[in-house]
C-alpha cells in the first residue's frame, strides 16, 4: 500500500506539473548563475541593429538575457503589424541561439500589469517580453511614450492574447513599477541613448533609456549600464570583426525576411539597415553615474563632402565658418532641448561649445546670438542620416567652403554631416579598388568588388582606363541566403564579403595578374586563388590555408608583391605580435600555383601596430621592400624596409612629418620619376574647400604637386599606376549623387586619373566616367587597425 501510494502521489505531481504553465517549466530549466542581461529597447529591430553583438556575446558566456520591446509595432499600425514583427525577432533569436524557432509563450504579471513572455523552448536562458505599447512616429508626429512619461498621460497597450483581447494601461508610476519588476534580477542592463534629442535618434529610443535608466536608479544598487547610439552609426566606421559582422548579419536577415519580407538590403552599406550591421557603438556607465535626464553630449559637425569642421565664426552677429577640423572647442557643439511637445520639430537649439551662442537663422543668415529658447529663429530640426535641417526648414550644407541653408530637394554628400572627423567616410583602413595587368596585355585595369544584395556574396568586376570600354563582372560569387536556417550562412569554403580581403598580383607567373581571396577557414587562414584567364577569374581553389597561429583577427594587412625574384607574387602577412609592434610573415609563391608556409621575414616590435603597408622599391633593396605609413606622436611617419632577397631588414624608425596627420591623409606608392626608386603619394584635404592637396615625398621635405579642385578627399581612394611609361594618380571615386532622403550613402563609383607630367606635376584630370555599382558596396577593410 505505501508503494502504492507514493505511485498515486507522485502520479499526482506529474498530473499537476502537466497542468503549469509551459512557461514555468522552461523558465525552472535555465541556469542564470553566470548573470542576467536585461536589455530595454523601444522597438523588436533596435536590439538587433544596435545592441547585439551585445546579447549574442553575454548569451556565449552563459548568461541568461532578457529583452524588454517596449513598443509594439510602429507608427500606429494595427495589431496583424505588432504580432508579424514578434514572429521576426522569435526567427532571429532562435538563429542567434542556433537552435529551432519553438517558444513557449505567456502573460505572465509584473507589478500588476500582464506582459507578454516568449521563452526560446531549446535554450531557455533567452527570453523576450513585449509590453506593447503604441509607437511614435519616427520624424515629426505624436509620441505616445513620450506623451506618458513627460505629460502624465495614459497608454492603452496592444492585446496581450492573439485573439485580440487582454490589453492594459499604463501611466508613467504603473510603468516605473512593472520595469522594477523585471529589471529586479538583472546583473547587468543594456540600452539605448538618453542623452540625445529627436531626430537624430528615433524619439521612442530616447524615452526608452530615458525610462531605463529612471528605473535602474530605483533599484538603489549600481547597476551596470550600457547605453547604445541607434541612427548615427550608420556615419561612424565599422567597428565589428568580420566574424561578429557575418553573423549579426544572418540574424537581422532573418528578421527582415519577415518584417518587410526583405532581407537583401541588410547586406550592403548603402540602405538605413544595412548600415548598422557592421556596428556597434556604445558607452559603459553605471545607474550611479547618472544625474538629471537628459546630459548633453558635446559632438562635431564635419561635412561628409569637404570633410571640414563646422566652427563659432567668433561670437555674436558672427557667422559660423567652415574650416579644417582642427579640435578647437569652437568646432565643438551641442543640441540642446527646447520645451516641445514629444513628437514636435523645431525641438533644439544648436549650441557653441567655446563661445555657449546659438545658432539663429536670420534674414536669410546664419548667424549666432544669445541663447534664447523662446526664438523661432534659434529651434533646429536635427535629423538622422546626417541631414540637419534649419529653424526655417532649410537644409545644412557647405558649398564651395562656404555654410549654405539651401533648398532640401537636391541631397547630395555637401548637404549630409558626421559627428566627427573620424566617420565611415574617411576611414583609412578601407580599400575600393585594386589595379593590375588581368588581362595579360601589358597594361593595368582596375578591379573592383561588389556587394551581391541576395546575400553576403560578391561579384568582380574589371575595368579600362577607357571611355569605350565599359566594366565586366569577371567572377559572379552568390552565397543564397535562408532566413530559416539556424547554421551559418558563411562556413569554411565560403566566400563571403564581410569577412574577405583581397590582393590582386600574378601568383602563377604567366604574366596575368590574378585575384586572391583571403578569408577565416578552420580556425585559421585560407587564401583562394581565382587566377585570371585574361577575360574572367577562374573558380577559386586553395592556395594555402594556414594554421590557428595564423588568423584574420591579427593580421594587420597582407601585402602580395614577387618579394623572392622568382616571377611569382608572395603574400606578406602583417601579423600583431603579442606584446606590441607587428612580425612580418612571408608566404612564398610555388610553381604549381600554391602557398609555401609562412617563414617569419622580420619580427618588428618597433612598428606601429596600426602601420600601413605599401608594397615598394627603397633604397637598399634589390627586389620589393615596403613602406610603413605609422602614426609617431600624432604625425605621419614613413618607414622604409629594406628586402635582402631573404627577410627584410630591421628598419630605422621613420621619418615623423609633422603637417600631416596619420588619419587625415591617404597614401600611394610609386615610381614617379622614373629612378627605379618608389615615391610616396599624400592626399590630403585642404580644409578651406571641397579640395585634395597631393604631395610627394621622396627623401627629403614634401613637396605639393597639386591641387585638385572640387574633389572630395573622404570620396577618394588612391593608387599609382604606370601607363603611357609614365606615372598615373588614380582615383576610385564616389560620383557625389542625389542621396536618397534614408540613405546615408550612394553614387556610382568613378575614375579619374591625372598622369605626372613631370617629377613634380600633375596634368590635367582624366575622367574615364562612372562604373557599374554603388562605390559604398566596394570599399573593404584592408587592415585592422588605423
Amino acid at each position: 500500500m505505501r508503494h502504492v501510494k507514493s505511485m498515486s502521489i507522485a502520479l499526482l505531481f506529474a498530473f499537476f506539473a502537466a497542468l503549469m504553465p509551459l512557461h514555468a517549466k522552461a523558465a525552472e530549466t535555465a541556469d542564470c548563475h553566470a548573470g542576467t542581461l536585461v536589455t530595454v529597447v523601444a522597438h523588436l529591430d533596435d536590439d538587433l541593429l544596435f545592441v547585439n553583438p551585445g546579447i549574442s556575446d553575454k548569451l556565449n558566456a552563459g548568461w541568461c538575457v532578457t529583452v524588454v520591446h517596449l513598443i509594439g509595432g510602429a507608427n500606429g499600425a494595427k495589431f496583424d503589424y505588432v504580432l508579424l514583427r514578434e514572429t521576426g525577432t522569435k526567427l532571429a533569436y532562435a538563429r542567434m541561439a542556433g537552435v529551432p524557432d519553438e517558444w513557449v509563450e505567456s502573460n505572465p504579471v509584473f507589478a500588476g500589469k500582464p506582459v507578454h513572455e516568449l521563452v526560446l523552448k531549446a535554450q531557455p536562458k533567452v527570453k523576450l517580453l513585449e509590453l506593447r505599447l503604441p509607437g511614435g512616429a519616427v520624424r515629426g508626429g505624436k509620441v505616445p511614450l513620450g506623451l506618458l512619461w513627460d505629460r502624465g498621460e495614459t497608454l492603452t497597450t496592444y492585446p496581450m492574447n492573439a485573439g485580440g483581447t487582454g490589453a492594459t494601461t499604463y501611466d508613467r508610476a504603473a510603468l516605473i513599477a512593472t520595469m522594477r519588476a523585471i529589471l529586479s534580477p538583472a546583473t547587468e542592463l543594456y540600452t539605448l541613448n538618453p542623452d540625445t534629442v529627436p531626430f537624430i535618434e528615433h524619439p521612442d529610443h530616447i524615452y526608452a533609456a530615458r525610462i531605463a535608466r529612471v528605473v535602474a536608479q530605483g533599484l538603489n544598487r549600481d547597476l551596470p549600464i550600457g547605453y547604445h547610439v541607434t541612427y548615427p552609426t550608420g556615419g561612424l566606421p565599422k567597428n565589428l570583426s568580420a566574424a561578429e559582422t557575418l553573423k549579426k548579419r544572418d540574424v537581422v536577415g532573418s528578421y527582415f525576411a519577415i518584417d518587410g519580407n526583405d532581407a537583401g538590403h541588410v547586406f550592403g552599406e548603402y540602405q538605413w539597415d544595412g548600415n548598422w550591421v557592421a556596428r556597434r557603438y556604445w558607452s559603459a556607465a553605471r545607474a550611479g553615474d547618472a544625474g538629471a535626464e537628459f546630459q548633453p553630449k558635446p559632438i562635431q559637425l564635419v561635412n561628409e563632402y569637404s570633410s571640414q569642421c563646422l566652427g563659432s565664426g567668433g561670437g555674436a552677429g558672427k557667422s559660423p565658418r567652415l574650416a579644417a577640423c582642427s579640435g578647437a572647442a569652437t568646432q565643438n557643439w551641442h543640441w540642446q532641448p527646447l520645451p516641445v511637445t514629444p513628437g514636435d520639430k523645431n525641438d533644439a537649439q544648436l549650441v557653441n561649445e567655446a563661445t555657449r551662442q546659438c545658432i539663429a537663422e536670420r534674414d536669410g543668415r546664419l548667424v549666432e546670438e544669445a541663447c534664447d529658447p523662446s526664438a523661432a529663429a534659434q529651434r533646429w530640426t536635427p535629423w538622422d542620416f546626417g541631414l540637419v535641417y534649419t529653424p526655417l526648414g532649410h537644409c545644412l550644407g557647405a558649398v564651395n567652403g562656404a555654410v549654405s541653408a539651401g533648398r532640401c530637394s537636391l541631397l547630395t554628400a555637401e548637404y549630409r554631416w558626421a559627428i566627427s572627423p573620424h566617420s565611415q567616410w574617411t576611414d583609412t583602413r578601407e580599400e575600393g579598388a585594386l589595379y593590375g595587368d588581368v588581362r595579360g596585355a601589358g597594361r593595368d585595369s582596375t578591379v573592383y568588388v561588389q556587394r551581391r544584395k541576395d546575400g553576403p556574396g560578391f561579384n568582380v568586376w574589371v575595368a579600362e582606363m577607357s571611355r569605350f570600354e565599359g566594366a565586366m563582372p569577371w567572377y559572379l560569387n552568390a552565397v543564397p541566403f535562408d532566413h530559416e536556417a539556424t547554421a551559418p550562412t558563411c562556413r569554411a569554403d565560403t566566400l563571403c564579403f564581410d569577412g574577405a580581403r583581397f590582393l590582386v598580383a600574378d601568383f602563377d607567373g604567366d604574366g596575368r595578374a590574378d585575384l586572391m581571396v583571403v578569408t577565416p577557414r578552420n580556425g585559421g587562414t585560407a587564401f583562394w586563388l581565382l587566377r585570371s584567364t585574361g577575360s574572367r577569374f577562374d573558380t577559386p581553389r586553395l592556395w594555402y590555408q594556414t594554421s590557428a597561429a595564423w588568423t584574420p583577427a591579427l593580421a594587420q594587412q597582407y601585402v602580395a608583391a614577387d618579394f623572392n625574384g622568382d616571377g611569382r607574387a608572395d603574400v606578406v602577412i602583417a601579423q600583431k605580435r603579442p606584446d606590441t609592434g607587428l612580425d612580418l610573415w612571408m608566404l612564398a609563391g610555388n610553381a604549381n600555383s600554391t602557398g609555401s608556409a609562412p617563414v617569419r621575414w622580420l619580427e618588428a616590435p618597433q612598428l606601429d601596430a596600426a602601420a600601413r603597408f605599401l608594397p615598394a622599391r627603397v633604397a637598399g633593396s634589390t627586389r620589393v621592400g615596403l613602406m610603413a605609413i605609422e602614426n609617431m606622436n600624432s604625425a605621419l611617419a614613413v618607414t622604409r624596409i629594406a628586402n635582402t632577397g631573404g627577410a627584410f631588414a630591421a628598419p630605422e624608425r621613420g621619418t615623423p612629418y609633422p603637417q600631416f596627420t596619420p588619419s587625415a591623409v591617404k597614401v600611394a606608392a610609386g615610381d614617379v620619376d622614373g629612378d627605379g626608386i618608389d615615391d610616396l603619394v599624400v592626399l590630403q584635404p585642404r580644409g578651406d574647400s571641397a579640395s585634395i592637396d597631393v604631395w610627394k615625398i621622396k627623401n627629403g621635405a614634401p613637396v605639393r604637386v597639386a591641387t585638385l579642385a572640387d574633389a572630395s578627399w573622404a570620396d577618394s581612394m588612391p593608387a599609382l599606376i604606370r601607363r603611357n611609361d609614365r606615372a598615373t594618380l588614380m582615383l576610385f571615386k564616389r560620383a557625389n549623387a542625389t542621396l536618397g532622403e534614408f540613405y546615408f550613402t550612394g553614387g556610382e563609383p568613378s575614375l579619374w586619373g591625372y598622369d605626372f607630367v613631370g617629377p613634380s606635376r600633375l596634368g590635367p584630370v582624366q575622367i574615364w566616367g562612372n562604373l557599374p555599382g554603388l562605390y559604398s558596396e566596394s570599399l573593404w577593410l584592408r587592415s585592422l587597425a588605423q
